[in-house]
């Protein structure tokens, strides 16, 4: 998932991108992907999230409409430093974790990410949801795509 609708640094009086905040539209958009997640049974066992302020606002908006089940980790290769093959890569030296696993992160990574893995770039609207099943030698099949625009 990409984090929410964020205000820019100048509307939200901070310094530097990675202090910026979710917006009041991002943190609704967050709750309606969550909801639509939960309405069809995918509540994540874990959410690794990006250290930046958006994302783990993000995560803290998902974990609350998940009724706080899921575990919460900050996890530093989601800061959008690294490539998405690197990210990949780094997700698949650490080897497989147990259940249902939601990254919260940013673009252009998170469509790197699924790039690598589904041979295609992909795109992500503010709190974009894509649902993709990791196979062997890091390749995968898309589910699902959702952007809080759908209806």
């Amino acid at each position: 998932m990409r984090h929410g609708h964020a205000l820019s640094p100048v509307e939200a009086g901070v310094r530097t991108d990675a202090d910026r905040p979710l917006s009041a539209t991002g943190r609704d958009e967050v709750r309606k992907q969550a909801g639509r997640l939960v309405e069809k049974g995918l509540v994540p066992d874990l959410i690794l999230s990006s250290p930046l302020t958006r994302a783990q606002q993000t995560a803290a908006e998902l974990r609350r409409v998940f009724k706080d089940r899921p575990r919460l980790e900050t996890y530093a290769p989601l800061a959008n430093q690294m490539t998405g093959a690197d990210l990949l890569g780094q997700l698949m030296k650490e080897g497989p974790r147990p259940g249902l696993v939601m990254l919260v992160g940013h673009m252009p990574q998170l469509g790197e990410l699924a790039g690598t893995v589904l041979g295609a770039p992909l795109g992500f609207d503010t709190a974009g949801v894509a649902l993709f099943e990791l196979e062997a030698a890091g390749r995968g099949r898309l589910d699902f795509i959702l952007s809080p625009a759908d209806d």
